[in-house]
């Protein structure tokens, strides 16, 4: 099993790193977070992405692609990362519509979206989760009926993100409500047009300050054609779109950033006339911090040799997710207690150290163990497909 690149990839990784260092700033890297890419020089970055073939890496020619190896996605996530955290501009269609569009899509579809996919002129926004239905997507309500030449949808969707600017909405909806088969057998995917007659947007705010929403549904009307694969078999392509989320976009790397802030701050600050670098508690803190980054990084270069090889995975996007995920959390608490009470500062205080990003990552990562499944729900997963554990009730 070996994890190493390849010459070729090494190449591409040097010359993809000459393009950030000239192309990507901390601003870009903070309006893919805080605006989600919708910042005036996030969408210019994704163009210019596009159009230095940065993107649809893995992705076939004939959709505008290059047909190269999915190592060459993770490259790209990876060097994003290591740049204040940074991600792929209008991420949702890139790494999970596009995938699945690819596996389940008609080639109708393929060829209306894919192209404007890898030249970044559009994005989806996720439509799953609903008041009733988080964790247990089975469980969503919105209804869609079939017509002669469409789907009539109506109910609601909440913590949808980006559906404030996106074009399209990526969306689930319950087509069979049908008491005699399991929940999850009644569920379609369709792609819908965000300016369709009866969708109203809602905002919805984090304690980070990142804007996610509600969306509403009155008989909105779907083509037919628009529906992803087969009727009530949506439930099973939202995992393979969740597994693909889950191996491009918990992407150890982004975690590079804020150890090196924190290692760049305890070498430069003194306390009581000492640097705090020689505080023995912050060493240790910071060293296991950065043993279990490189663990993470494992994890995730697992995930990419089975991928590359085109080897089953189950589990193995979980671990890394979980992992990661709650690594974030244990990384920024970490800071917070070398901060004090300066830590809890903001942006726009002169005080602040470390431009006020400890407290945003704190506030935010409470997300992250809970965006694309929960830890509890991924460990769940690990039980059952990984150690061969009952199904618990």
């Amino acid at each position: 099993m070996d994890f190493g690149y390849t010459e070729e990839e090494e190449k591409f990784r040097e010359r993809l790193a000459e393009f950030l260092d000239k192309n990507l700033t901390e601003e870009i890297a903070r309006q893919n977070w805080e605006d989600l890419g919708v910042g005036p020089e996030a969408r210019e970055f994704s163009l210019k992405l596009a159009a230095n073939g940065f993107l649809g890496l893995s992705w076939p020619k004939e959709y505008g692609g290059q047909g190269l190896p999915p190592t060459y996605d993770f490259i790209l996530l990876d060097e994003l990362g290591k740049r204040w955290g940074a991600h792929v501009p209008l991420d949702i269609g890139y790494t999970m519509v596009g995938p699945t569009i690819l596996r389940r899509g008609s080639e109708e579809l393929k060829r209306e979206f894919l192209p404007k996919i890898v030249d970044g002129e559009i994005e989806f926004c996720l439509g799953y989760t609903e008041p009733n239905a988080g964790s247990d997507l089975a469980s969503m309500q919105m209804r869609a009926v079939e017509g002669d030449d469409c789907f009539i949808v109506n109910g609601q969707k909440t913590f949808n993100t980006e559906c404030h600017y996106s074009e399209y909405h990526w969306l689930a909806v319950r087509t069979d409500p049908s008491p005699d088969i399991p929940k999850y057998k009644g569920i379609s995917l369709f792609i819908v047009d965000m300016d369709s007659p009866g969708i109203t947007v809602r905002p919805l705010w984090t304690m980070s300050g990142e804007r996610t929403n509600e969306v509403y549904y009155d008989d909105v009307k779907v083509p037919k054609k628009r529906m992803i694969g087969e009727k009530n078999r949506g439930f099973y392509y939202m995992m393979e779109a969740l597994g693909s989320e889950r191996n491009q976009v918990f992407v150890p790397g982004r975690l590079m950033p804020i150890l090196g802030d924190l290692v760049q701050y305890v070498k430069d600050t003194e306390y009581n006339g000492k640097p705090l670098s020689e505080d023995p508690l912050i060493r240790h803190r910071l060293a296991q911090a950065a043993i279990e980054l490189e663990v993470a990084g494992l994890l995730a270069d697992h995930s990419r040799w089975l991928e590359s090889n085109e080897l089953p995975m189950s589990y193995e996007p979980e671990i890394t997710k979980v992992f990661t995920s709650e690594l974030e959390q244990r990384l920024v608490d970490v800071g917070m207690q070398i901060l004090g009470l300066y830590g809890q500062l903001t942006e726009d205080s002169k005080w602040a150290p470390l431009r006020g990003r400890i407290s945003w990552y704190f506030l935010h990562s409470f997300m992250t163990t809970i965006g694309a499944g929960t830890s509890e729900v991924g460990r769940s997963v690990i039980a059952q497909r990984g150690l061969g554990l009952p199904r618990a009730y």
